[in-house]
This record gives C-alpha cells, sequence and structure tokens, in this order.
C-alpha cells in the first residue's frame, strides 16, 4: 500500500483511476493544512506511469491535475509551497535512471497540465511569475543535458518529456491572460529547445514561438533544421507539422505576420537542399496545409503565392516542383478570370480618360451612377464582398477603413468621353453613395475624399454648376474661369 493509499483511506488494491478519484473528491473541499500538505506530496510519489489504456490514462491525468488545483486555490501560503515544493523535486532529478526520468517526466506533464478551473490558472500565474529565474534554470540545464544525446536512450525519452512539458507552464499556467513579457524571455530559449527535444514538442511550442523577437529568422531556422534531420516525416513529431500548419495553413501565424521574411531567411537555405528536401519542403510546408481547396486557398492569398513562386525561381527539375509551378499558373488563371468578372473592363476597346485626383473621378461617378442612373451597373458593397471570391471580405471588420478591393474597382473603372459629357452638375462633398461603398461606415470627419485639384475640370465640357461641401481643398479659380457657377456651402 502507497502512502497516498493510506492517508486517503483506501484499499490495497483500488486502481489508478479510483484512487485518483478518491484524491480528487479529498481535495475539493476544505482540507487541515498539515493533512493537505501531506496528501499532496504524496501523489507526488505515487505519480507515474501506471501503464493503463490511453483514454483511461488521460482521465487519471485530469483527475489528479484537477486536485492539485484545488489544493492551490486554498491559500497564498499554499499555492507558494506547492509551487517551490514541486520546482525542488525537479531540479534534484539528475536524469541518469530511467525509471526515474520516466516518473520525472509524468509529473512534470501534470504540473504544465491545466485541465482545471480559470481560477487556479489565474492563481498560479504569479507563482510562475515569482519562480520565472528558477523555470528559466532549468530549462537550460535540461537543455543542456539533452544537447548532443542518444536519442534511443529511454532516460533521454524522459528528459525529452520532461523539457517539452515544463516549456509549456508558460502557456497553460498564464492561461489567457497577458504576461507577454515573461514569454518572450522564455522564448528566447525555445527554438534550441526544439532542435533537441523535437520529438515531445507540439503545437504549444510552435504558438510560443510567436513572441520570440527574431521570429521570422527562428521559423525559417527551424523549418530547415527538421528538413535537414536524416528521419520520416512521422518520426519528427507533433511540432513538425504544427510547424507546417502556421506556415502554410488556415489562419497561419506567419501569414498573418506577412511571409517574406520568412521567405528572404529561406532563400538562404534552400540552395544547399537535396532534391529530397527540397520536395519534402513543398509536400509538407504547401500541401499538406492545404488539405482543403489547396487552389483556392493559394489563388486568395498573395502570401501564399509568394511561398510558390520561391519554389519556382529554384529551378529544381524534381516532380514536386512541376506540381508547384502548376499549382501557381492555375492560381494566376484563377486571379486572371476572378478580375475579369469581378473588376470593370474596357468599353468596347475605348481608353478610359485618366484623372489626375481619384477622389475628383469619385465625385463624377456619383453624379453618372448613383444620381443619372446612367453609368451601369450600380455598384453595392454589399453585394460585392459576397461575389468576390479571392478572398473574404468582412464589411463589419474592415468598413471603417477603404477597402482596397472596393477602391482598385473604381480606380478602373472606365469613365469615357461620351459619359462625361452628360455632366453638368458636380458635387464635391461628404455623405455621397459612392464615398460609403469604398469606406461603409465613414463618419465624414477625415480628410479620405478631399479634392485636391481642378485639372480635371477639363474632362467635363458641359459642366455648368459645380457645389462644394467642404470636401475642396483645391483654388476654385480654373471653375470661375471657365464660367461655371459655383455653389459653396
Amino acid at each position: 500500500m502507497t502512502k497516498l493509499q493510506a492517508l486517503l483511506r483506501a484499499n490495497p488494491d483500488e486502481e489508478p483511476s479510483e484512487l485518483s478519484h478518491r484524491l480528487l473528491n479529498r481535495l475539493q473541499g476544505f482540507t487541515p493544512e498539515p493533512e493537505g500538505r501531506a496528501i499532496i506530496e504524496a501523489s507526488f510519489e505515487w505519480v507515474d506511469d501506471f501503464e493503463l489504456e490511453e483514454e483511461n490514462q488521460k482521465r487519471v491525468d485530469e483527475r489528479i491535475n484537477e486536485a492539485w488545483s484545488m489544493f492551490v486555490l486554498l491559500t497564498v501560503e499554499e499555492r507558494a509551497w506547492f509551487y517551490d515544493t514541486m520546482l525542488n523535486i525537479l531540479e534534484k532529478e539528475p536524469f541518469t535512471e530511467a525509471i526515474s526520468a520516466r516518473k520525472t517526466a509524468k509529473l512534470t506533464e501534470l504540473f504544465a497540465l491545466r485541465k482545471a478551473s480559470l481560477e487556479s490558472s489565474y492563481a498560479l500565474r504569479d507563482e510562475l511569475r515569482s519562480s520565472h529565474t528558477r523555470v528559466l534554470g532549468l530549462l537550460r540545464e535540461w537543455i543542456e543535458k539533452g544537447t548532443g544525446a542518444d536519442q534511443r536512450d529511454p532516460v533521454f525519452h524522459g528528459l525529452s518529456r520532461a523539457a517539452a512539458a515544463l516549456f509549456e507552464i508558460y502557456f497553460n499556467h498564464p492561461h489567457y491572460m497577458d504576461d507577454d513579457d515573461l514569454r518572450s524571455e522564455a522564448s528566447i530559449l525555445l527554438p534550441e529547445l526544439i532542435r533537441t527535444f523535437y520529438p515531445a514538442c507540439n503545437h504549444v511550442h510552435v504558438y510560443m514561438l510567436g513572441y520570440h523577437p527574431g521570429y521570422a529568422e527562428e521559423i525559417a531556422q527551424l523549418i530547415n533544421f527538421y528538413l535537414e534531420l536524416d528521419q520520416s516525416s512521422d518520426s519528427k513529431g507533433k511540432a513538425y507539422f504544427s510547424l507546417a500548419s502556421s506556415f502554410m495553413g488556415e489562419g497561419a501565424a506567419v501569414l498573418e505576420r506577412g511571409i517574406r521574411p520568412v521567405l528572404d531567411a529561406l532563400a538562404r537555405y534552400m540552395p544547399a537542399w537535396s532534391d529530397e528536401q527540397f520536395d519534402e519542403f513543398i509536400d509538407t510546408f504547401i500541401y499538406y496545409p492545404l488539405l482543403r481547396q489547396p487552389l483556392l486557398q493559394i489563388a486568395r492569398s498573395n502570401d501564399r503565392r509568394l511561398v510558390l513562386d520561391l519554389t519556382v525561381t529554384q529551378h529544381r527539375k524534381t516532380a514536386l516542383a512541376a506540381k508547384a509551378a502548376e499549382t501557381l499558373r492555375q492560381a494566376n488563371a484563377i486571379i486572371a478570370q476572378i478580375e475579369a468578372d469581378s473588376m470593370p473592363s474596357t468599353k468596347n476597346g475605348v481608353k478610359g480618360i485618366s484623372f489626375a485626383d481619384f477622389n475628383f473621378k469619385l465625385a463624377v461617378i456619383e453624379e453618372l451612377m448613383y444620381k443619372q442612373n446612367v453609368l451601369t451597373p450600380r455598384f453595392d458593397v454589399g453585394v460585392f464582398v459576397q461575389e468576390y471570391a479571392l478572398r473574404e471580405i468582412s464589411i463589419a471588420e474592415e468598413g471603417d477603413r477603404p477597402i482596397p478591393e472596393v477602391r482598385e474597382y473604381f480606380e478602373r473603372l472606365v469613365l469615357t468621353e461620351e459619359d462625361l459629357s452628360k455632366v453638368t452638375k458636380l458635387v464635391i462633398g461628404s455623405g455621397q453613395q459612392v464615398q460609403l461603398q469604398i469606406i461603409p461606415f465613414w463618419n465624414g470627419e477625415d480628410g479620405c475624399f478631399d479634392v485636391h485639384t481642378l485639372e480635371d475640370l477639363q474632362h467635363l465640357p458641359n459642366l455648368r454648376v459645380l457645389q462644394t461641401i467642404r470636401l475642396l481643398k483645391a483654388d476654385s479659380a480654373p471653375a470661375v474661369e471657365r464660367g461655371i457657377i459655383l455653389v459653396q456651402d
């Protein structure tokens, strides 16, 4: 019978799942200090790999973690004792014997796990901050132990699991709180930790790379590191595929931050890759993250096309290099077709008038499209964003600033001499329909649609009245000289 079983008054033959349930129940209520600490210490000794079926082991682990979380919520003193006691145990592990290394790995994984309440995460956040230097020191020590070690050694396996789990406390203990300073400092160790213990790393480690000050360079170096590993893709661990997803997948962190700096760094490594490594890059980092409609996702993303363009410019003669080139060709063809369908084209080959001031052109469009209804089709931003296929445009999220594709639509819109001859009155003012197509939530308080020159009056031979309401920032003399009636409000 273990000490934990004795403290919980359990039967000697109780299974781990039963004992973990009893532990959780005991710590859910008030537990006097001496007894509570004794139970926690006993649970530290009891924790091990019980060789249970996976789902059953998961339930045991979560109950243990939740029991510990209940304990740390009791008082500030209990929290400090718990964190200090746990780190003392981890700091004493020499990683020289397989069974001890395995047990320490399990203890660290349960320490880092956060399946309990937000309140316990918030509480442990403070303890992590006060123990930050110790945790970083421990991570450095374990990375040094693991550097150059034999990965087939069971001791290394335990060390790898422990080191990967210990870093996860920077994600799990602050939980959704803002502790970016701690995470930024810890992230400095992360690239070397991943390179040393890559079989045990996962999506959390890839996510936390986002706090590294040299993020773009580190992403490129890790991609190069994984490709140079002389192992099958399945042997490279979960972080390998998570890195690929964060590089090119849906909602990819690298894409959101801008992929150009990463590609600039990758371009230095690519020439040294073998054809096999080059194809692995294409297969894992381009096609694997885009299993759902890859061609459309590439067509919709300029950054993704930049990745394909970089691979094509390497001029490799491999099957996947040819596939990437063909994918890029097809994506560009899709873009051309979508733009032909979505954007204005020339009118029967007639070249449109070129305007010196785009905002003056918008005032003319307002007159012809929304007042005279002679310029068709009448543009509607709601319909446009629903039909536009190159990317998803959200008016709710983007409507307080110019929507680039809508502005481009009006820039491309062809106005002929015949069209312009129909303008006899022009209003330069705020609140016009055309302005609210480009910025749906525009409040009229900035100078986004100000007109700075009346040079384009030359394109309106029949203009008789020019009404200006605040937005005209140009000298009105050209209008007066032409005898145009000037109405200023």
